[in-house]
Protein backbone atom coordinates (compact mmCIF):
# COMPACT_ATOMS: atom_id res chain seq x y z
CA UNK A 1 0.00 0.00 0.00
CA UNK A 2 1.41 3.40 -0.96
CA UNK A 3 0.89 6.69 0.82
CA UNK A 4 1.29 10.33 -0.12
CA UNK A 5 0.55 13.71 1.40
CA UNK A 6 -2.41 15.53 -0.06
CA UNK A 7 -3.55 19.11 0.50
CA UNK A 8 -6.13 19.41 3.25
CA UNK A 9 -8.80 22.08 3.52
CA UNK A 10 -7.46 24.45 6.13
CA UNK A 11 -4.34 26.51 5.37
CA UNK A 12 -1.28 25.07 7.02
CA UNK A 13 -2.86 21.70 7.80
CA UNK A 14 -1.97 18.55 5.88
CA UNK A 15 -3.24 15.02 6.12
CA UNK A 16 -2.27 11.61 4.77
CA UNK A 17 -4.32 9.77 2.18
CA UNK A 18 -3.73 6.07 1.66
CA UNK A 19 -4.19 4.40 -1.69
CA UNK A 20 -5.11 0.74 -1.69
CA UNK A 21 -7.73 -1.74 -0.56
CA UNK A 22 -9.70 -0.33 2.37
CA UNK A 23 -12.88 -0.86 4.36
CA UNK A 24 -14.70 2.30 5.43
CA UNK A 25 -16.54 1.48 8.64
CA UNK A 26 -20.14 0.91 7.65
CA UNK A 27 -19.41 0.75 3.92
CA UNK A 28 -17.53 -1.86 1.93
CA UNK A 29 -15.98 -1.72 -1.49
CA UNK A 30 -13.34 -3.59 -3.39
CA UNK A 31 -10.69 -1.92 -5.50
CA UNK A 32 -8.56 1.17 -5.27
CA UNK A 33 -9.80 3.95 -3.04
CA UNK A 34 -8.70 6.76 -0.78
CA UNK A 35 -9.03 7.00 2.97
CA UNK A 36 -8.62 10.14 5.07
CA UNK A 37 -7.00 9.14 8.33
CA UNK A 38 -6.56 12.42 10.16
CA UNK A 39 -6.81 16.17 9.75
CA UNK A 40 -8.96 19.24 10.08
CA UNK A 41 -11.03 21.11 7.57
CA UNK A 42 -11.72 24.77 6.98
CA UNK A 43 -12.46 26.63 3.81
CA UNK A 44 -14.66 24.40 1.63
CA UNK A 45 -18.03 22.63 1.89
CA UNK A 46 -16.25 19.58 3.19
CA UNK A 47 -17.97 17.97 6.16
CA UNK A 48 -21.53 16.77 6.60
CA UNK A 49 -23.73 14.41 8.62
CA UNK A 50 -25.82 11.43 7.64
CA UNK A 51 -27.80 9.77 10.40
CA UNK A 52 -31.09 8.88 8.70
CA UNK A 53 -31.86 5.21 8.04
CA UNK A 54 -31.30 4.18 4.39
CA UNK A 55 -34.91 3.01 4.06
CA UNK A 56 -36.14 6.46 5.05
CA UNK A 57 -33.73 7.99 2.55
CA UNK A 58 -35.03 5.58 -0.10
CA UNK A 59 -38.62 6.59 0.65
CA UNK A 60 -37.91 10.34 0.49
CA UNK A 61 -35.91 10.18 -2.75
CA UNK A 62 -38.00 7.44 -4.42
CA UNK A 63 -35.13 4.96 -4.53
CA UNK A 64 -36.15 1.56 -5.91
CA UNK A 65 -32.97 -0.46 -5.22
CA UNK A 66 -29.77 -0.35 -3.16
CA UNK A 67 -26.40 -1.78 -4.23
CA UNK A 68 -25.49 -4.35 -1.56
CA UNK A 69 -22.34 -6.40 -0.95
CA UNK A 70 -21.77 -8.49 2.19
CA UNK A 71 -24.74 -6.82 3.87
CA UNK A 72 -23.49 -3.26 3.32
CA UNK A 73 -24.10 -0.51 0.79
CA UNK A 74 -21.59 -1.00 -2.01
CA UNK A 75 -20.60 0.58 -5.32
CA UNK A 76 -22.34 0.23 -8.66
CA UNK A 77 -20.60 -3.05 -9.52
CA UNK A 78 -22.49 -4.80 -6.69
CA UNK A 79 -25.91 -6.46 -7.10
CA UNK A 80 -28.91 -4.13 -6.74
CA UNK A 81 -31.46 -5.33 -4.18
CA UNK A 82 -35.04 -4.07 -4.05
CA UNK A 83 -35.60 -1.73 -1.10
CA UNK A 84 -38.53 -3.87 0.02
CA UNK A 85 -36.24 -6.88 0.46
CA UNK A 86 -33.74 -5.13 2.72
CA UNK A 87 -34.07 -5.69 6.44
CA UNK A 88 -30.53 -5.31 7.81
CA UNK A 89 -29.02 -2.08 9.11
CA UNK A 90 -26.81 -0.89 6.26
CA UNK A 91 -24.74 1.78 7.97
CA UNK A 92 -24.22 3.51 11.29
CA UNK A 93 -25.05 7.22 11.74
CA UNK A 94 -22.09 9.42 10.78
CA UNK A 95 -21.83 12.86 12.35
CA UNK A 96 -18.50 13.72 10.73
CA UNK A 97 -18.43 12.62 7.11
CA UNK A 98 -15.12 13.79 5.63
CA UNK A 99 -13.49 13.94 2.19
CA UNK A 100 -12.41 10.58 0.73
CA UNK A 101 -14.87 8.70 2.96
CA UNK A 102 -17.31 6.33 1.31
CA UNK A 103 -20.70 8.03 1.08
CA UNK A 104 -24.07 6.96 -0.33
CA UNK A 105 -25.43 8.72 -3.40
CA UNK A 106 -28.51 8.31 -5.55
CA UNK A 107 -28.25 7.74 -9.30
CA UNK A 108 -30.52 6.88 -12.19
CA UNK A 109 -29.67 3.60 -13.93
CA UNK A 110 -32.07 2.82 -16.74
CA UNK A 111 -35.54 2.52 -15.18
CA UNK A 112 -34.14 2.31 -11.64
CA UNK A 113 -33.30 4.95 -9.07
CA UNK A 114 -30.45 3.38 -7.17
CA UNK A 115 -28.60 4.10 -3.90
CA UNK A 116 -24.91 3.11 -3.99
CA UNK A 117 -21.58 3.93 -2.32
CA UNK A 118 -19.04 6.36 -3.78
CA UNK A 119 -15.71 7.73 -2.62
CA UNK A 120 -16.07 11.45 -1.87
CA UNK A 121 -13.59 13.20 -4.15
CA UNK A 122 -14.10 12.93 -7.90
CA UNK A 123 -11.46 11.11 -9.97
CA UNK A 124 -11.90 11.76 -13.71
CA UNK A 125 -11.68 8.63 -15.86
CA UNK A 126 -8.59 10.07 -17.61
CA UNK A 127 -6.65 10.68 -14.37
CA UNK A 128 -3.30 8.92 -13.99
CA UNK A 129 -3.39 8.96 -10.19
CA UNK A 130 -6.55 8.59 -8.03
CA UNK A 131 -4.99 10.89 -5.41
CA UNK A 132 -6.35 13.77 -7.50
CA UNK A 133 -9.75 13.02 -5.98
CA UNK A 134 -8.77 14.40 -2.58
CA UNK A 135 -8.62 17.86 -4.20
CA UNK A 136 -11.96 17.57 -5.98
CA UNK A 137 -14.62 17.05 -3.34
CA UNK A 138 -16.47 20.12 -4.63
CA UNK A 139 -17.28 21.46 -8.08
CA UNK A 140 -18.12 25.14 -8.42
CA UNK A 141 -21.50 25.44 -10.15
CA UNK A 142 -20.34 28.60 -11.95
CA UNK A 143 -17.55 26.79 -13.83
CA UNK A 144 -18.30 23.04 -13.68
CA UNK A 145 -19.63 22.95 -17.26
CA UNK A 146 -16.28 24.32 -18.53
CA UNK A 147 -13.79 22.33 -16.44
CA UNK A 148 -12.37 19.15 -18.05
CA UNK A 149 -12.56 17.40 -14.68
CA UNK A 150 -16.31 18.00 -14.26
CA UNK A 151 -18.03 18.84 -17.55
CA UNK A 152 -18.65 15.28 -18.76
CA UNK A 153 -20.05 14.18 -15.41
CA UNK A 154 -22.28 17.26 -15.20
CA UNK A 155 -23.70 16.49 -18.62
CA UNK A 156 -24.14 12.73 -18.22
CA UNK A 157 -23.56 11.47 -14.66
CA UNK A 158 -25.45 13.45 -12.04
CA UNK A 159 -26.35 12.16 -8.60
CA UNK A 160 -27.93 13.21 -5.32
CA UNK A 161 -25.87 13.07 -2.13
CA UNK A 162 -28.24 12.74 0.87
CA UNK A 163 -27.29 14.53 4.09
CA UNK A 164 -28.95 15.51 7.34
CA UNK A 165 -26.84 18.65 7.45
CA UNK A 166 -23.39 20.09 6.84
CA UNK A 167 -20.69 22.14 8.57
CA UNK A 168 -19.06 25.42 7.61
CA UNK A 169 -16.31 27.37 9.38
CA UNK A 170 -16.45 31.09 10.12
CA UNK A 171 -13.33 33.15 10.67
CA UNK A 172 -9.68 33.21 9.65
CA UNK A 173 -7.11 30.38 9.72
CA UNK A 174 -6.21 29.49 13.28
CA UNK A 175 -9.38 31.06 14.71
CA UNK A 176 -12.37 29.36 13.13
CA UNK A 177 -15.83 28.72 14.55
CA UNK A 178 -17.81 25.78 13.11
CA UNK A 179 -21.53 26.08 12.33
CA UNK A 180 -24.00 23.34 11.49
CA UNK A 181 -26.60 23.79 8.74
CA UNK A 182 -29.75 21.69 8.33
CA UNK A 183 -33.24 21.85 6.85
CA UNK A 184 -35.76 23.81 8.92
CA UNK A 185 -38.18 20.86 8.76
CA UNK A 186 -35.39 18.38 9.69
CA UNK A 187 -35.85 16.47 6.44
CA UNK A 188 -32.90 14.91 4.62
CA UNK A 189 -31.24 17.38 2.27
CA UNK A 190 -30.25 16.42 -1.27
CA UNK A 191 -26.93 17.89 -2.45
CA UNK A 192 -26.53 18.18 -6.21
CA UNK A 193 -23.65 15.88 -7.12
CA UNK A 194 -21.81 14.40 -10.07
CA UNK A 195 -20.00 11.07 -10.33
CA UNK A 196 -17.35 9.21 -12.30
CA UNK A 197 -15.73 5.78 -12.56
CA UNK A 198 -11.95 5.29 -12.75
CA UNK A 199 -10.22 2.04 -13.69
CA UNK A 200 -7.00 1.08 -11.92
CA UNK A 201 -4.16 -0.67 -13.79
CA UNK A 202 -5.37 -4.02 -12.41
CA UNK A 203 -8.89 -3.42 -13.73
CA UNK A 204 -10.64 -2.48 -10.47
CA UNK A 205 -13.26 0.27 -10.74
CA UNK A 206 -13.30 3.21 -8.34
CA UNK A 207 -16.60 5.12 -8.22
CA UNK A 208 -16.25 8.70 -7.00
CA UNK A 209 -18.39 11.79 -6.53
CA UNK A 210 -18.19 15.55 -6.01
CA UNK A 211 -20.72 17.98 -4.53
CA UNK A 212 -21.63 21.13 -6.45
CA UNK A 213 -21.32 24.44 -4.62
CA UNK A 214 -22.61 27.97 -5.11
CA UNK A 215 -22.42 31.38 -3.44
CA UNK A 216 -23.86 31.34 0.07
CA UNK A 217 -27.25 32.91 0.65
CA UNK A 218 -27.00 36.49 1.86
CA UNK A 219 -28.42 35.70 5.29
CA UNK A 220 -25.69 33.09 5.90
CA UNK A 221 -22.75 34.62 4.04
CA UNK A 222 -21.38 36.06 7.30
CA UNK A 223 -20.53 32.47 8.22
CA UNK A 224 -19.06 31.29 4.91
CA UNK A 225 -19.11 32.53 1.33
CA UNK A 226 -19.96 29.14 -0.24
CA UNK A 227 -22.56 26.43 0.30
CA UNK A 228 -23.65 23.17 -1.37
CA UNK A 229 -26.21 23.34 -4.17
CA UNK A 230 -29.45 22.11 -2.58
CA UNK A 231 -31.98 20.24 -4.69
CA UNK A 232 -35.61 21.25 -4.31
CA UNK A 233 -37.88 18.16 -4.11
CA UNK A 234 -39.63 18.92 -7.40
CA UNK A 235 -36.35 18.94 -9.35
CA UNK A 236 -34.66 15.89 -7.85
CA UNK A 237 -35.93 13.53 -10.53
CA UNK A 238 -35.05 16.05 -13.25
CA UNK A 239 -31.51 16.37 -11.89
CA UNK A 240 -31.00 12.63 -12.20
CA UNK A 241 -32.71 11.96 -15.52
CA UNK A 242 -32.63 15.05 -17.73
CA UNK A 243 -30.72 14.42 -21.01
CA UNK A 244 -29.09 17.85 -20.59
CA UNK A 245 -27.86 19.55 -17.45
CA UNK A 246 -30.71 21.30 -15.59
CA UNK A 247 -28.23 23.18 -13.37
CA UNK A 248 -29.63 26.66 -14.01
CA UNK A 249 -33.14 25.58 -13.02
CA UNK A 250 -31.77 23.80 -9.94
CA UNK A 251 -29.89 26.93 -8.84
CA UNK A 252 -32.98 29.09 -9.24
CA UNK A 253 -35.11 26.69 -7.18
CA UNK A 254 -32.52 26.04 -4.45
CA UNK A 255 -33.67 29.02 -2.40
CA UNK A 256 -36.95 27.18 -1.74
CA UNK A 257 -35.09 24.71 0.52
CA UNK A 258 -35.33 26.41 3.90
CA UNK A 259 -32.26 26.01 6.10
CA UNK A 260 -31.10 26.98 9.57
CA UNK A 261 -27.66 27.21 11.20
CA UNK A 262 -26.14 27.30 14.67
CA UNK A 263 -22.71 27.28 16.26
CA UNK A 264 -21.30 23.87 17.20
CA UNK A 265 -18.28 22.46 19.00
CA UNK A 266 -14.77 22.84 17.58
CA UNK A 267 -14.43 19.08 18.12
CA UNK A 268 -15.89 18.56 14.64
CA UNK A 269 -12.57 19.76 13.23
CA UNK A 270 -11.01 16.39 14.08
CA UNK A 271 -12.30 13.60 11.84
CA UNK A 272 -11.76 11.08 14.65
CA UNK A 273 -14.63 12.67 16.59
CA UNK A 274 -17.96 11.22 15.56
CA UNK A 275 -20.98 11.54 17.86
CA UNK A 276 -24.30 13.35 18.10
CA UNK A 277 -22.67 15.88 20.44
CA UNK A 278 -20.97 17.44 17.41
CA UNK A 279 -24.22 19.03 16.21
CA UNK A 280 -25.33 20.33 19.62
CA UNK A 281 -26.15 24.05 19.56
CA UNK A 282 -23.36 25.71 21.57
CA UNK A 283 -25.32 28.94 22.07
CA UNK A 284 -27.68 27.08 24.43
CA UNK A 285 -24.94 26.75 27.07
Amino acid sequence: MSQRFVKDFEPGIRTRAFIGLVRFGAFHRSGTSLSLTAGRLGNMCGRFTLKTDPKAIASQFKVSSIAILEGRIADLTAPAISVGQIAAELFQPNFNVAPTHQIPAIVSQGDETLLAAFTWGLVPNWAKDPAIGSRMINARSETAAEKPSFRSALAKRRCIVPADGWYEWQGSPGKKTPYYFSAVNDSVIGFAGIYESWKSPDGQLLWTTAILTQDARSDFSYIHDRMPVLLSPELQDTWLKSPTSPLNAVLEAAISVEIQAWEVSAAVGNVRNNSADLITNQTLF
